[in-house]
């Protein structure tokens, strides 16, 4: 008996853990990037990639945050999706960018 309290508490545990990671936060306005276009630096490596500019939710302020484009070096074996704006049904949410597996990825557009 005790052990399946254990399992119900860890799963419940589990179950709103992970809703609170995949939340989004909703904005009645799409944000449109800054119109100032910072320079970029040159490559730093061969094999770098540069990372689009991109928004990030900052807690405190309550507002998306724009971050600059940045050069990194990619997870081997991996391949950059850029995030987006997705139109939901009060208002706009904001899909972030991941890496993936480029066999994934190539399988997407055949």
């Amino acid at each position: 008996m005790r052990h399946l309290a254990f399992g119900i508490l860890f799963i419940t545990g589990m179950m709103v853990l992970c809703g609170e990671l995949t939340a989004q936060v909703r904005v009645d306005e799409k944000p449109v990037p800054p119109k100032s276009q910072l320079k970029i630096p040159p490559k730093p490596h061969d094999g770098y990639v540069l990372l689009p500019g991109r928004w990030i939710w900052h807690r405190q302020a309550r507002m998306y945050g724009w971050l600059s484009p940045v050069w990194v070096e990619p997870p081997k074996g991996k391949i950059w999706t850029p995030g987006y704006w997705k139109q939901v049904k009060k208002g706009w949410v904001w899909v972030p960018g991941k890496w993936e597996n480029k066999k994934r990825y190539l399988y997407k557009w055949m």
